[in-house]
């Protein structure tokens, strides 16, 4: 008969969860909100697990704290471990009948996140008491191999063999303006009409996403005159009056002071890809939240829909995956 399994006197399963949460953070104080404990807490914890494996596992830096290559070993085995945990707490506490339960963090684009998510979600999030939704919005390409979520929003197809994806929905870009800019200025019959106009659109120095280098393709040589990486405040700029710019349909919806300059001359298909890391996927909070957008925004943001029609996200109807997990690579 094998011998009874001891403690582990390096590493424990306590740690392997903070270290984990302490990657995602990047912070003490952030890990600390996350766990719902004080911030000595966990670094006491961090201290105690490095002085027994016998090396640093995070590089601190003002930026945040970073694992090194030790760490990075342990926060996968730390993720088995929460995912684990969260199946135990399934059991033993699930909402209703159904086991949804837990957080789901979810990283998208700034315009995604701002004003897709939030309402496709709503009802999910209404109907599950006990589920959680961490929403996190990057301005810039997203590291899709990082770990850093349990779903991802993506403009290109994702390059990792750890995560299963399918195509979510297509939108478009268009130009717009203010209402007092279109009522200031002379209606512009051509694209070329452009080159003397005032242009809002991405930094530069952020267009590291092939999908968004598109400005140049439409109007070579032109440079935006009001830059910035998020959409958000382009919008903002834009209704400030400071010139046209390019922007999302479905955004521009949401405000009633834009409206479109040159809508049948231009009108750029783009996509959206929807991403789940393989070891989360059949987990049904997980599940729960990808078909609530899948449900909600499906063929709703094809190019070419009319600019005045805001988004209403589709009423949510619950549909499980099917056996063998998450759709790889679905044709809308």
């Amino acid at each position: 008969m094998a011998p009874a399994r001891t403690l582990h006197s390096k590493v424990g399963a306590e740690d392997l969860l903070i270290l984990l949460a302490v990657a995602r953070s990047g912070t003490i104080t952030g890990a600390a909100a996350r766990l719902g404990v004080d911030h000595s807490t966990v670094s006491r914890h961090v201290a105690r697990m490095e002085k027994k494996v016998g090396q640093r596992l995070f590089n601190r830096s003002p930026s945040g704290w970073q694992l090194t290559e030790t760490g990075r070993r342990l926060r996968s085995i730390g993720e088995r471990i929460e995912q684990s945990v969260d199946d135990a707490v399934r059991v033993v506490d699930a909402d209703g009948e159904d086991g949804v339960c837990g957080p789901v963090r979810l990283l998208t684009p700034d315009a995604f996140g701002s004003y897709l998510a939030p309402h496709a979600l709503a009802g999910a999030v209404a109907r599950h008491g006990s589920l959680r939704l961490e929403l996190l919005t990057s301005t810039t390409h997203l590291d899709l191999g990082s770990g850093e979520y349990d779903i991802a929003v993506s403009l290109e197809p994702p390059p990792s063999r750890a995560v299963v994806s399918r195509r979510l929905c297509t939108y478009s870009l268009g130009l717009f303006s203010s209402v007092e800019y279109a009522a200031t200025h002379a209606e512009l019959t051509d694209i070329d009409d452009l080159r003397d106009r005032r242009l809002v659109y991405y930094l530069d120095g952020h267009l590291d996403i092939a999908a968004l280098r598109v400005l140049d393709e439409l109007l070579p040589g032109a440079c935006a005159t009001v830059q910035s990486n998020s959409v958000s405040a382009q919008i903002q700029a834009v209704l400030a009056g400071h010139g046209i710019g390019l922007l999302p349909t479905y955004a521009a919806a949401f405000h009633p002071g834009l409206v479109p300059v040159l809508p049948d001359s231009v009108a750029v298909g783009q996509q959206y890809w929807l991403v789940v890391p393989s070891a989360v996927q059949r987990a049904p909070h997980i599940r729960v939240v990808a078909d609530a957008l899948i449900e909600s925004l499906s063929g709703h943001l094809e190019p070419g829909a009319p600019d005045s029609v805001p988004f209403t996200p589709r009423p949510f109807t619950p549909r499980p995956f099917p056996p063998g997990g998450f759709p790889t690579d679905v044709h809308l």
